[in-house]
């Protein structure tokens, strides 16, 4: 008859090493889900859009008239939006740079949008309170002495209710050879966060 050994008790290291690993083991699968968890909330987010054309010729001493066509390239929808499209007219050698105060070349409107939702479109239309009072004025914007901003900012929501705001600015000026202004984007103040 052959003997059975009694089991020896491991070693007190072995134990803490085990705790140890199981310690790190866990750490690792929450940071795993959390990080899995971001990714899928960064690519989740509203992308929105906004390009502004004019809808009408400038004219001496009419009222300029755009539209700001908003596009929702993201996954989900973007919620209560509140633009503000604001005008300036300013010399082009001045750099440019958002205001939404009123004073006498800034105009800034808020248009009301509800939600816009992914794959969605949306215009807004615009109007503004001055005019480019003589011909002096227009062929200043047509000959790119003064630019015509067209910008804006658009405070929105995720689905999780976070917050986020789209900066879009664009300024037209003619493209020689070319019969309508063309609207180029500015250097900055292009962005969402």
């Amino acid at each position: 008859m052959s003997k059975q050994r009694a089991a020896q008790p491991q070693p007190k290291s072995s134990a803490r090493l085990a705790t140890t690993l199981s310690i790190i083991a866990i750490i690792v699968s929450v940071l795993s889900a959390g990080l899995s968890w971001w990714l899928n909330y960064e690519s989740s987010l509203p992308a929105i859009s906004a390009k502004a054309e004019l809808t009408e010729p400038l004219t001496p001493g009419q009222q300029i008239h755009c539209r700001v066509l908003l596009e929702n390239n993201g996954r989900t929808t973007a919620k209560h939006l509140q633009p503000t499209i604001a005008w300036k007219f300013s010399r082009a050698d001045i750099p440019f740079e958002a205001t939404y105060d009123l004073g006498l070349t800034t105009v800034a409107q808020s248009v009301p949008v509800a939600d816009l939702v992914s794959a969605g479109h949306e215009t807004l239309y615009s109007t503004t309170d001055f005019t480019l009072a003589h011909d002096d004025d227009v062929n200043a914007v047509l000959r790119g002495q003064w630019n015509l901003y067209v910008y804006g900012k658009i405070p929105y929501r995720d689905i999780f209710h976070f917050p986020h705001e789209l900066h879009f600015c664009g300024y037209y000026r003619q493209v020689p050879g070319s019969g309508p202004l063309k609207f180029n984007y500015c250097l900055s103040y292009n962005d969402t966060d």
